[in-house]
């Protein structure tokens, strides 16, 4: 399991995030931000539209693009769910409610 790996880049906002799927065995994503999470089961990436949670079998990163924010992923992918990031200030204030 890899954790850690991150790139950043400057998000142009007027761009549009595609998600690009082929036979379940190829992902490629766009507007990539940062990696948060790798492993060959789940892979976790912050978007400029929210964080995005892959999951699968033998997922592996096969390529990465800094300049774009461009990423392609292989093996059996199962799942992508997108889920809106909340700031942590955010989080305790709704505890504290």
């Amino acid at each position: 399991m890899y954790e850690g790996v991150c790139f950043f880049m400057d998000i142009q906002q007027e761009k549009s995030q595609v998600l690009e799927l082929k036979n379940r065995e190829r992902l490629t994503v766009n507007l990539v931000e940062n990696v948060e999470h790798f492993s060959p089961s789940e892979i976790v990436l912050k978007t400029a539209l929210g964080r995005l949670k892959i999951g699968g079998s033998n997922l592996r990163l096969e390529d990465l693009s800094k300049q774009n924010g461009q990423i392609a992923l292989t093996g059996k992918v199962d799942t992508a769910i997108f889920a809106d990031i909340k700031d942590k200030r955010s989080f305790f204030k709704d505890i504290l409610k």
